[in-house]
């Protein structure tokens, strides 16, 4: 086992580079495939939506068929999406009062009435314009709304695929690495104390870690437990977000609950960083590895000299 890296600003600035390159190539090489299959299946799904507005939009809008809307992800992704912008299944919830259950909406006719014009107040006046003037929609415009609402749903599916995605990929290639140094996965199970940890030469996948979600938990060979997180970002800002704000709070945490000398933050991260912002997370005690650069993680479980 080696102690964890502590990098130099020129070193930062490297590597971020070669994320940064590394991320630029994926992105090129990316298909339109996905968005498309996505765009694809929501036309007819948002045709559908569109021409049930009149109904929905009436003041006898039964409550069966916001139901029926609720009750399906899809129709339940186009409904939301009629709005400018789009809101968000937990918006929907807090400003409608609801927790968006179709079984209550069917019993219920004012919480089905405030799910439908909690939308329908925001709709968005660019894609359905005929419906401020209480008139059916023209062929060309009702097109036009089909094809950008499933344009829009399509590339927020792309954009929410990417960072599942690229989560996975991270957490396996960690896990990898943790198997080729002779690391065996255990079930996870809650940490509220240090006890409950892994042993050495044991991790564990995501867990409550002294309070808060851990990617993954490493027993490391002097005892010490490291709390991996892993993270991917697609611009300098977006990074401060996932880092500094999300990991660093963390550590933050976990430094409380356990203790600095027993607890070794990681942040293994892949993509575009502004370096700068990961010097201030590593003065903060974070450690910071790059998914480009594994071979340190070996280095830091490794039970050998």
């Amino acid at each position: 086992m080696s102690e964890p890296p502590i990098w130099t600003a020129a070193e930062l600035a490297s590597d971020a580079e070669q994320a940064k390159a590394a991320f630029r190539k994926r992105r090129l090489r990316e298909p339109l495939e996905l968005y498309s299959r996505f765009f694809e299946s929501f036309v007819p799904i948002v045709a559908g939506m569109i021409d049930r507005l009149p109904s929905l939009t009436s003041a006898q809008a039964a409550a069966e068929a916001v139901a029926e809307i609720i009750a399906d992800d899809d129709l339940r992704t186009a409904f939301r999406y009629l709005a400018a912008p789009p809101i968000s299944e937990d918006d929907l919830k807090t400003l409608a009062e609801t927790n968006l259950s179709a079984t209550a909406l069917r019993s219920d006719e004012e919480q089905a009435r405030r799910v439908r014009e909690t939308v329908l107040q925001v709709i968005d006046p660019h894609r359905f314009p005929w419906l401020a003037d209480g008139r059916s929609p023209g062929e060309a415009e009702r097109l036009q709304a089909i094809v950008s609402s499933a344009a829009l749903i399509a590339t927020r599916k792309v954009e929410t695929a990417r960072r599942s995605a690229a989560k996975n990929e991270q957490e396996e290639a960690v896990r990898a690495v943790l198997r080729q140094a002779g690391l065996v996965e255990v079930q996870a199970r809650e940490i509220p104390m240090l006890d409950a940890a892994p042993k050495i030469a044991e991790f564990c996948g995501e867990c409550s870690f002294g309070g808060t979600r851990a990617d993954l938990v490493v027993r490391l060979p002097d005892g010490r437990v490291a709390a991996i997180e892993c993270k991917a970002s697609n611009s300098a800002v977006n990074s401060y977000k996932r880092v500094n704000h999300e990991v660093l709070s963390k550590a933050h945490t976990w430094f409380e609950a356990f203790g600095s000398r027993q607890v070794v933050p990681v942040a293994v991260i892949d993509g575009v960083f502004n370096p700068a912002s990961l010097a201030t997370a590593q003065s903060g005690g974070l450690t910071i590895l790059w998914r480009h650069r594994l071979a340190d993680l070996g280095q830091l479980v490794a039970t050998g000299p």
